[in-house]
């Protein structure tokens, strides 16, 4: 039996190959303009019908609209000799009308004039690949708990709509810095599952407040950011900001109770093209923040003033980490005298600062700051050390003396702190000072914007000894039967709620 001839073994083999092969081969004839596909690449499109033979132009069908441009283009630089072959990723519509994503690789090949005559190649199927990769794309810009885009995603969006600002001035956006008030306490209190929950509710709400052109993000915790693409200006940004408030202001039911939020929110107003949108993000964050230093509750559009002080905020915070390592705060002693028995029974200690370039600061010029920042809580720890260090002190010194008193103001922050008693506690057995010897005093609004997280820690104290003060009674609307579950030795009775009582039936 004769051997077959050395070109027909060839066409078969490759025609095996082709056939056992995954990859879907193919040739397009750039003189007759036709197309041959092996079955792989016909199954690929949805064919079955091994025997189609296609023109170039119909074969383009089933390139998806979008991507043609790009393939036509890439192609047209293999012609012209500008690369020797091309590797692209495409989508492809099958016969069905299915669209999948496919790798296409091709070479050429030249006749004797240096013509293309022929180009072929391979076709492979990468859409569940792909589609996986579009998918944890996604995933990655989508903020876990709620869905909602994350800071990634936002950044994105508003670098875009930076650049659309830069083509088209005369058409501003904003941004809605959102954060909810009190969440951290009511997060400590009911829990963390609880917070979870609530923080989804809320971020629906804030969803169906806005269009579903803008976009609402959360970059962590219990903010939130909205980017408003199409505003006319403040009032749209005001009316928007409402919508918000009014969308969150129904109370929501969490783990069998029921609990009211509010929120603070920062606009800003984008009319000129900004450096970047970090600077849009920073402008508005300022914006959120002095509406909770406001009360909260509220909004409060960004303006020039804000950042300065936010500035002066920042370096004030700077240098009190500074004071605090170089030792420039002092304790000064006001005294305080029983007038029946006409002797002294005791001090308020009152932290100042010896700045070192602006003199000595009393605790109203940097206290507010400290407690908005955080700070507030070791110079807090600082100051109860140092009585109680002074008190032991004296205590030394002047053994037969009358046991003295010293009160000690705190802010919300302080009461705040999980490790608030304890701390307390430490600092006098450091210093082996008697608990009734301390006073802690806090003012009537910060007591009850805490009293849930603060009264069972001054319960604590209470039983030790150690005497607990309400400062400025009457100034808030606490009631008596509120006034009752607190753990007080002493009320202070602010001025306001007595004046005119000689004049007054």
């Amino acid at each position: 039996m004769s051997p077959e001839p050395a070109g027909m073994a060839d066409r078969d083999g490759w025609d095996l190959a082709a056939a056992a092969s995954n990859e879907g081969l193919w040739y397009f004839d750039v003189a007759r303009d036709v197309v041959r596909m092996s079955p792989r690449t016909l199954e690929l499109l949805g064919y079955h019908d091994a025997d189609v033979v296609s023109a170039a132009g119909e074969v383009r069908r089933h390139v998806e609209a979008r991507d043609l441009p790009m393939l036509q283009k890439t192609i047209s630089s293999l012609v012209r000799g500008e690369r020797t072959s091309i590797d692209v990723e495409l989508r492809l519509l099958t016969v069905g009308g299915e669209s999948r994503w496919a790798l296409l690789r091709a070479r050429a090949r030249r006749g004797t004039d240096g013509r293309v005559t022929l180009i072929g190649g391979s076709l492979s199927d990468i859409d569940a690949r792909k589609r996986k990769e579009m998918q944890l794309r996604e995933d990655s810009r989508r903020d876990e708990l709620t869905g909602l885009a994350n800071r990634a995603a936002l950044a994105e969006a508003l670098t875009a709509r930076i650049a659309r600002l830069a083509r088209r001035p005369g058409q501003p956006f904003a941004l809605l810095f959102v954060d909810l008030d009190r969440f951290k306490l009511l997060n400590d209190t009911m829990g963390h599952a609880a917070g979870d929950a609530l923080l989804l509710e809320m971020s629906e709400r804030l969803r169906s407040a806005v269009s579903a052109r803008d976009t609402v993000a959360r970059l962590g915790g219990d903010e939130f950011v909205i980017l408003l693409n199409e505003v006319a200006g403040e009032a749209d940004v005001l009316r928007t900001a409402e919508s918000l408030h009014e969308a969150i202001r129904p109370r929501v039911s969490v783990s069998g109770r029921e609990v009211y939020i509010t929120i603070s929110v920062g606009g800003l107003l984008v009319r000129e093209t900004p450096a970047k949108a970090s600077d849009v993000l920073r402008d508005a964050d300022i914006a959120m923040y002095d509406a909770k230093r406001q009360g909260g509750s509220r909004t409060m559009l960004f303006d020039e003033g804000m950042r300065r002080d936010s500035l002066r905020r920042l370096r004030v915070q700077t240098e009190l980490h500074q004071a605090l390592r170089h030792r420039e705060l002092r304790v000064a002693y006001q005294p305080i005298f029983d007038a029946q028995e006409r002797r002294l029974c005791g001090f308020e200690a009152l932290m100042r600062w010896q700045h070192p370039t602006r003199g000595a600061l009393t605790a109203g010029d940097f206290v507010a700051d400290a407690n908005e920042n955080g700070l507030i809580v070791p110079l807090g720890r600082w100051l109860l050390n140092e009585v109680c260090a002074q008190l032991a002190e004296w205590r030394r010194e002047h053994p037969r003396a009358l046991p003295l008193t010293v009160a000690v103001n705190l802010c919300d922050r302080e009461l705040a702190d999980p490790d608030f008693a304890e701390g307390v506690e430490q600092a006098l057995a450091t210093h082996g000072i008697p608990p009734e010897c301390l006073v802690l005093e806090m003012t009537e609004g910060v007591m009850t914007a805490n009293m849930e997280a603060a009264i069972p820690a001054l319960k604590h104290l209470r039983t030790l000894g150690v005497q607990i003060k309400m400062d400025d009674f009457g100034s808030g609307s606490t009631s008596l039967a509120t006034l009752r579950r607190m753990p007080l030795t002493a009320i202070k009775v602010d001025q306001s709620f007595i004046a005119g009582i000689a004049d007054s039936e």
